[in-house]
């Protein structure tokens, strides 16, 4: 799914629940509104406490980390979607800090 295609679902109001997976420092400089934030460098230590009945939209900067942790949480049985073009392409507003959890 494009960056693009997330922000048109977002404008209609579906539920999402964004994984968010660049490091902490990375989140805190910009992040959508709403996403967790899940490094990719810690996923053995999270990857086991999602909710396995929901769908997971995962990004990160430009959809390279973001493929790899799709790769791991299909392999746990979880329903994902990449966000291939990650935040860079992302056309909407971002939120500063937080540690989105």
């Amino acid at each position: 799914m494009k960056a693009s295609a997330l922000k048109r679902q977002m404008d209609f109001e579906v539920p999402v629940n964004i994984v968010d997976v660049r490091e902490r420092d990375e989140f805190q400089e910009a992040h959508i509104e709403g996403a967790k934030n899940y490094p990719l460098s810690e996923i053995t230590t999270w990857i086991d406490t999602l909710d396995p009945t929901e769908e997971y939209v995962v990004l990160c900067r430009s959809g390279a980390r973001s493929t790899q942790a799709t790769w791991q949480m299909e392999a746990k049985g979880y329903k994902v979607v990449n966000i291939e073009d990650g935040l860079m392409s992302w056309p909407g507003e971002v939120v500063r800090g937080g540690n989105g959890q």
